[in-house]
């Protein structure tokens, strides 16, 4: 008997609509039939449509258009958004556009770039700041100024996704032209060669956990949602150095993440090691500096070799990142944590042992992004203080200074805060505001000479900064560097041909140095930027 209810259902289905009111004898029972079997072909038609979006977004969901550096949030596309329109539905002209290759998605993405800048100090710099060598005032540099064109701070970026199960995968790769070869000038060609921004690789498991390896933003910088990798809060500006204040590297990393119901986040990260050092006085013998023996050789292999750059490459351990984010359902909250290793040596002597000198640092830190009026209005604050922090703040600073007896590398006492401002003014015009202070404690010794040593020691003499070309060697520890800064960026045209951006921006900088004998010197710099910037569609 079923099986014959189901051939009638079946047969009747087929029918054309309207089929079974031909004939007039049909009685009211079976009339009844036919608006209920259509009302079944009905309710089947919208199934298989719904059927349909869903197998649409499966294929197409969780990819990733690569974000500009613009931090502004019109420039920053969503995490999780679809490369082609659902059924019925025109594809937005801020969509991703990317295309399939072998099961997997790549996604393009960018922008062209070309800038103008004037300093009213000379800092021979292009697109960064240099803020620990600000001009002093008097100097020759503070009575030149500074006009340079650059497009290197264009960008390219290349997103890759596939799926393994039910796990996501994800790779990334970025790049722009502020890289410099031994014979790169801006003579003739000023053939600049490309620099590795960022390249990592991910794995999306549904239940929360994701992991990512490679080389990518540190796990300091605050997100603007979640804790997830193209998500930075970074300032808006054309400053290729940011805003003092503002906490980053973009070093090779290993990063675990737990997401809880898209509410908390927390994630552990190691973090590729680096440090630097100032110090009046360097003891003999110390190895692991960056004019040490073992920085002096191999040079295609070592970045920090001496004159080249601060950095040592001995080090104990990789730097341990820790931070918990949070959604309460206003706003974007976090707190960081940062622990640190350096280490150095005095070498053997026919008359002295050698010995390895190993110490810590540390780091605690926040971040907030606020929204206000319906997000016409978004203010973001952050910070972090600790101690041997430097590496991880725009200005640069140092991270440790050296005891004159021992050698050892003493982390500096360091703090910095960072605050923002930006209001969408309309859909086409983005204003901002920035303002950072950086500031690195005096931890100062008396070498065995009784001279200065150590860092900001109250015993370095200015007394002979009295004219220009003193000026133009004297020298000091910095104490504090700050700046303040506003802009806009103007979309000129946005569309399925991608985007057109113009920012002017204007900021002033400021470095004081440690006291000592005589009047500490000091400089300030003003720059002003304007851009124009195309991105990829």
């Amino acid at each position: 008997m079923r099986r014959m209810v189901l051939s009638l259902i079946v047969a009747l289905l087929a029918l054309p609509p309207g089929a079974l009111s031909q004939s007039s004898n049909q009685d009211s029972t079976i009339a009844e039939l036919q608006r209920q079997l259509e009302e079944m072909r009905s309710q089947m038609a919208k199934m298989q449509n719904r059927i349909t979006e869903l197998e649409e977004a499966k294929e197409s969901a969780a990819v990733i258009k690569p974000s500009p550096d613009s931090i502004l949030p019109q420039n920053q596309i969503r995490s999780a958004q679809a490369v082609r329109p659902q059924r019925n539905e025109e594809k937005s002209p801020e969509e991703a556009t990317s295309f399939r290759y072998k099961g997997i998605t790549l996604t393009p993405g960018g922008f062209l770039e070309s800038t103008i800048l004037v300093r009213t100090r000379n800092e021979n710099a292009d697109m960064a700041n240099s803020y620990t060598t600000i001009p002093l005032n008097g100097s020759s540099n503070a009575n030149l100024s500074e006009f340079r064109g650059t497009v290197r701070n264009s960008e390219l970026s290349l997103m890759i996704q596939g799926s393994l199960g039910s796990t996501n995968l994800k790779g990334y790769v970025e790049t722009d032209f502020l890289g410099a070869a031994p014979t790169a000038n801006y003579l003739e060609s000023s053939s600049w060669t490309p620099r590795l921004r960022q390249m990592w690789v991910q794995f999306d498991r549904p239940s929360g956990w994701t992991i990512t390896l490679g080389q990518m933003w540190s796990l300091l910088t605050t997100n603007r949602e979640g804790i997830a990798n193209l998500t930075e809060l970074r300032p808006g500006g054309e400053d290729g150095n940011y805003v003092v204040g503002f906490t980053w590297t973009r070093e090779k990393a290993v990063r675990v993440t737990r997401n809880f119901h898209d509410k908390v986040w927390a994630a552990l990260a190691l973090e590729d090691p680096e440090s630097t050092y100032s110090a009046a006085f360097v003891p003999s013998n110390v190895m692991g500096l960056n004019t040490s023996p073992n920085a002096a050789s191999g040079v295609n292999l070592l970045p920090f070799l001496a004159n080249y750059s601060n950095g040592q490459a001995t080090t104990l351990a990789p730097d341990l990142l820790a931070k918990v984010a949070f959604e309460p359902g206003w706003g974007h909250f976090e707190i960081k944590a940062l622990g640190r290793f350096f280490r150095d040596r005095i070498a053997s002597t026919a008359t002295a042992k050698g010995h390895t000198n190993v110490t810590e640092g540390y780091g605690v830190g926040f971040g907030a992004l606020m929204p206000f009026g319906n997000r016409k209005l978004e203010v973001s604050l952050e910070g972090l203080l600790g101690q041997g922090i430097g590496r991880y703040g725009s200005s640069g600073l140092a991270d440790v200074t050296l005891d004159p007896a021992t050698g050892a590398m003493r982390p500096l006492r360091q703090a910095w805060v960072m605050g923002g401002v930006i209001y969408h003014r309309m859909s086409r015009l983005d204003l901002y505001a920035y303002g950072g202070d950086e500031y690195i404690g005096r931890y100062a010794f008396v070498s065995p000479t009784g001279a200065a040593a150590g860092y900001g020691s109250s015993l370095v003499d200015y007394t002979s900064c009295t004219n220009e070309v003193a000026l133009n060697a004297c020298n000091g520890a910095n104490r504090n560097i700050y700046e303040g800064t506003v802009g806009y960026w103007y979309r000129l045209y946005g569309g399925e041909h991608g985007r057109i951006e113009h920012g002017n921006q204007i900021l002033y900088m400021h470095r004081n140095l440690w006291s000592g004998i005589g009047g500490a010197p000091r400089g300030g710099d003003i720059v002003a930027y304007s851009t124009l910037r195309f991105y990829l569609p």
